[in-house]
């Protein structure tokens, strides 16, 4: 079913919509989405591959913005941003869009749930304390782990944290090499 006659007959207040940004239709689907409801709030889902650039993400002028993939926990603080009039777009994007021309970000290579828990280790939380806050046991939390460490060939917090934060300083457990 067209997105614009479900809209249409059912007036809804938020749309979430998976759309391809290789599609020329694409950039005008929110003008034409909005054209019967001024107030509705949309939510784009995007593809994880290929780059973004600013211009791309500005023409889509949408409410929300997210990757394929996102977990739960984002997908409700998005559709909550939203309904209360805010914008709200993935960490996932503005990475990309701030380092324009980079290679895809090793952490693309993650699940929603991976990202989410690689994040909040590498804020410096404990297995039990994010157990706890995502409603999981704790070794699902460090099941979830081994697979960032494994996917990411990492060797564990401190270079998880390093990768996501501190890549200006030295790697954990490398030493330095060639300096006096």
């Amino acid at each position: 079913m067209d997105v614009l006659a479900h809209v249409e007959r059912h007036q809804p207040d938020m749309v979430i919509v998976g759309v391809d940004l290789a599609d020329q239709q694409t950039s005008g689907l929110s003008s034409r989405l909005k054209a019967g409801n001024s107030a509705l709030g949309i939510i784009f889902i995007v593809q994880p591959t290929g780059r973004l650039d600013v211009r791309e993400i500005q023409t889509l002028d949408v409410d929300g913005l997210f990757l394929d993939g996102i977990s739960h926990r984002f997908l409700i603080e998005c559709v909550n941003a939203v309904a209360a009039g805010k914008k709200w777009i993935d960490n996932k994007i503005v990475q990309q869009l701030l380092m324009p021309g980079s290679q895809p970000q090793p952490m693309s290579r993650l699940t929603g749930r991976e990202t989410e828990i690689a994040d909040l280790v590498s804020r410096g939380l404990r297995n039990k304390t994010i157990a706890q806050r995502l409603h999981l046991s704790e070794g699902t939390v460090k099941m979830h782990l081994h697979h960032v460490y494994e996917k990411l060939h990492l060797g564990g917090r401190a270079e998880l944290a390093w990768m996501t934060h501190g890549k200006a300083a030295e790697r954990p457990g490398m030493g330095r090499t060639g300096l006096l």
